[in-house]
């Protein structure tokens, strides 16, 4: 995980990530007009492209995130935060258990899994194709997840603007610490495994309760 790579990887993410900026952009006007499920399909082929760039860049999924050193333990560690954090919900929500359960499946996979593969996975792993401190690519890594979450809101909301961009702030900020740390899970246990599991606690806890 996170290892220095020839700039090509580098150029890769920096193109990657503008053209899931713009799809995600597209994908808000499509959900303001009521066709959610082109918004679904621009999301989902946003992230097989993903998925097809390193299978033909790399041919393996590493730079997906995904390592083989502590997947054992990395994998016993987020089912039971899965596992711990359905129950917590389970108990203080009022929801009916299929319902938490649909809920669940989809803060796990249709988000939490997704984000992290293209993020902290592909983007993030091919940002080191920048000969920079890894530090520094982290933060700018924790910048771009921070700012993807732009487009799509914006254009739900009905104010493309700067004054937007003022009020979203904190929001921002809190997304920006977020990558950084789920970077540093992934950095430390060589694989992106917990991190999906703390970004879905993180995700299905802040909305249901």
């Amino acid at each position: 995980m996170y290892q220095s790579k020839q700039k090509s990887y580098g150029i890769i993410a920096v193109i990657y990530y503008c053209t899931y900026f713009g799809g995600l952009f597209l994908a808000g006007i499509l959900y303001q007009k009521g066709i959610t499920f082109g918004m679904d399909m621009i999301y989902c082929s946003l992230f097989a492209v993903g998925v097809l760039i390193a299978l033909i860049k790399d041919r393996n999924i590493d730079n997906l995130g995904f390592g083989k050193e502590k997947l054992r333990m990395n994998l016993i560690i987020s089912l039971m935060i899965v596992v711990i954090t359905f129950v917590v919900i389970w108990i203080f929500s009022d929801l009916a258990f299929h319902k938490l359960l649909q809920q669940m499946l989809y803060y796990l996979f249709y988000i939490a899994a997704i984000e992290e593969i293209l993020f902290r996975g592909l983007i993030q792993n091919y940002l080191f194709g920048f000969k920079l401190n890894k530090y520094v690519i982290f933060i700018i890594g924790a910048l771009l997840f921070s700012f993807m979450h732009i487009p799509f809101q914006m254009v739900v909301h009905n104010n493309v603007s700067l004054h937007y961009l003022a009020e979203a702030l904190p929001n921002l900020i809190e997304t920006f610490i977020a990558h950084f740390v789920f970077c540093l899970i992934a950095y430390k246990r060589k694989d992106i495994t917990i991190s999906i599991a703390v970004h879905y606690a993180y995700d299905f806890l802040g909305v249901i309760i």
